[in-house]
């Protein structure tokens, strides 16, 4: 299967979806930032430090989110879905994640399917254009991938009812 989609996502449709899939975990970000504002206050280098290395190094992904939400307008998508990869453009770079690593498709966003990857990669595609197809094809590959993770042991993100084998 081959399927190559070239789209546009707003800022709600990036923003909702990355917002969701933190949940919780927003609330480290908030702690860090008030830690590093009172350490800023309280003139004590060393805490700022810690608290500004904590917000950079382990929730790099969160604010690197946002960051794109609030500088980029508009942000232009090229996809591949093929056999057994996605493959999404990034600059002049074509990079892919394998499909047998797909967590979870999920309507986070009324307009938008995100797919998740278990290396943490996120992939919005709006739901006009990609076809019943292609999404059915998506999601028996996070079942697929989720019953391997099973029977390994590795306790998937997203639990699955088993494919039929």
């Amino acid at each position: 299967m081959l399927v190559e989609l070239q789209y546009d996502l707003t800022r709600k449709q990036r923003l909702i979806p990355h917002l969701r899939i933190w949940g919780v975990n927003q609330l480290f970000v908030i702690f860090g930032v008030f830690a590093f504002a009172a350490a800023t206050v309280r003139h004590s280098w060393w805490i700022s430090l810690v608290a500004a290395l904590f917000l950079l190094c382990f929730l790099r992904g969160y604010i690197k989110g946002l960051l794109n939400v609030v500088f980029v307008m508009s942000q232009h998508m090229d996809i591949r879905i093929e056999d057994n990869g996605l493959g999404y453009m990034a600059g002049k770079e074509w990079w892919y994640i394998s499909l047998d690593g797909l967590t979870a498709i999920r309507d986070l966003e009324r307009s938008v399917w995100t797919v998740q990857h278990w290396n943490g990669t996120v992939v919005n595609i709006p739901k006009k254009i990609l076809s019943d197809e292609a999404l059915e094809f998506l999601r028996d590959w996070v079942c697929r991938a989720n019953d391997i993770r099973n029977k390994l042991g590795i306790q998937s993100p997203y639990p699955t009812k088993p494919t039929k084998s």
